[in-house]
């Protein structure tokens, strides 16, 4: 494989991972006890490599509700010419003002990631240990409207097309200009079940794709994203989920 091939599945990959962390701070009080998990099968070029799976849900803190977020990704490909191995772990707070909190574990290859971040005092602070080398990073809330876990199209629809707003990624940790458009509203068939979702476009400056979404009281759920960034097609698919207690599945 060559080398921009190399390089533009690992920004698939990137691109991937954020696209199924979505959640939206409304939620009704009497679902705080459950959880929902879902599990996502990830192709690019029309081959499988690799799985996601999230569990997300309401909490109660402080007498607010927030949400909860959790995923672990593990990707692994192996070409003639080259191999890639992924294995992630991801946890969130996200309330009403947007996330609050954010933890990321990474094994990528070789290199080693951890991420910790936090908002205080007016800016969303990171802490962050690449291989036993640690630096700080701090982004003022003020210079962000949204974070790639807020999904903020969610409330898109025919009366509001196109939207346009300063999106911090944490996949990246930078700061991004997200053009989104809302397409249509559709049927999505999930093992014979109806789910009616929302279909949005979307395009930064890296990346670029398509989601079918929906939300309710436990967050927002991304069914399916195609999408393409450096060369590199990729799609994420929802293959199962179950609605459980919030007890000891953390």
């Amino acid at each position: 494989m060559s080398r921009c091939k190399k390089f533009g599945l690992v920004a698939f990959v990137e691109i991937l991972l954020v696209s199924v962390l979505c959640l939206v701070a409304q939620a009704s009080p009497s679902r705080t006890n459950e959880v929902r998990e879902s599990r996502y099968e990830v192709f690019s070029h029309g081959m499988k490599v690799g799985q996601v799976k999230t569990i997300c849900g309401p909490v109660v803190q402080d007498r607010k509700t927030a949400f909860r977020f959790a995923s672990s990704t593990s990707i692994d490909v192996h070409f003639l010419f080259f191999s890639y191995r992924l294995e992630k772990k991801e946890e969130a707070m996200i309330g009403k003002e947007g996330t609050y909190n954010y933890r990321r574990t990474m094994q990528e290859n070789d290199k080693a990631v951890l991420v910790a971040g936090k908002v205080e005092t007016g800016a969303f602070r990171f802490v962050i240990d690449e291989g036993g080398s640690k630096r700080t990073l701090v982004i003022p809330r003020d210079t962000y409207d949204f974070t790639t876990m807020d999904c903020p199209e969610i409330t898109m629809g025919p009366g509001e097309k196109e939207r346009v707003l300063r999106i911090l990624d944490l996949e990246n940790l930078v700061i991004v200009t997200r053009k989104y458009n809302w397409v249509r509203d559709e049927d999505v068939d999930i093992k014979g079940r109806k789910i009616h979702c929302k279909v949005i476009d979307f395009e930064d400056l890296n990346k670029k794709g398509r989601r079918w979404v929906e939300g309710d009281d436990l967050g927002v759920l991304v069914l399916r994203q195609d999408g393409s960034g450096k060369g590199v097609t990729y799609s994420s698919r929802l293959a199962s989920q179950v609605i459980r207690s919030g007890m000891g599945v953390w």
